[in-house]
């Protein structure tokens, strides 16, 4: 009875976390005289980023890798990679293919200005960003706040993440990669428990759409 009551708590307390984390990116202030890509990164880093570790140490008094931040508890967990990555771009290909994607898609005026400045921007706005939301959405509320409900917490931070895209940015086509890789590094981190390799694979989903639509464009 008492470490059903002390697990109900926790979860609660997590639950209280994550949300307070994303109000927090939501309704803090931001400059319009400031790229805005650059504010995003800021932001997740404190509230995305810092908070989840914080947390994890401070209150809950764990290690990180509770959050996915360690290796794989898979002998072989690299293999997920490349085999979700390319689950995921199949999907994206047949999205292209039969809906409007490339219509609505948008890169940065920079980026597309040379493949030099593309790279920079993929290895480093990118990267970081989608590393931001692996630490928040698949270690934090996946593994940390869900992780009791097994694979059914892919799906339900699947709709967590989705809701976030919809109140921030607003859900169009130009999501639609971001949606598929979060999906797909759902698994991925459900499966081997650590979010470097499904971040590895979101990064790969992301950086070939963001190629394909640059290629297309």
């Amino acid at each position: 009875m008492t470490t059903m009551m002390l697990s109900k708590k926790r979860f609660l307390a997590d639950g209280l976390a994550v949300l307070l984390a994303l109000s927090a990116y939501y309704l803090f202030p931001v400059d319009a005289k400031l790229n805005g890509v650059t504010q995003s990164i800021v932001l997740g880093v404190a509230f995305l980023g810092i908070l989840p570790v914080l947390y994890v140490r401070m209150i809950r008094k764990e290690s990180v890798s509770a959050i996915g931040l360690g290796p794989s508890v898979r002998r072989f967990g690299w293999l997920s990679v490349p085999l979700a990555a390319v689950s995921a771009l199949s999907v994206l290909y047949l999205l292209v293919r039969y809906y409007p994607v490339g219509e609505g898609y948008y890169l940065p005026s920079l980026a597309m200005s040379s493949f030099p400045i593309f790279l920079l921007y993929e290895v480093f706005a990118v990267g970081m960003i989608a590393f931001l939301y692996e630490v928040f959405f698949r270690g934090f509320i996946q593994l940390l706040w869900l992780g009791r409900y097994g694979l059914s917490a892919v799906f339900f931070q699947f709709a967590i993440f989705s809701a976030f895209l919809l109140v921030t940015d607003g859900i169009f086509w130009q999501s639609a990669p971001l949606l598929v890789a979060a999906l797909s590094s759902g698994f991925i981190a459900s499966y081997t428990r650590s979010i470097y390799y499904s971040w590895a694979s979101g990064w790969l989903i992301l950086f070939l759409a963001d190629a394909y639509f640059l290629i297309s464009k």
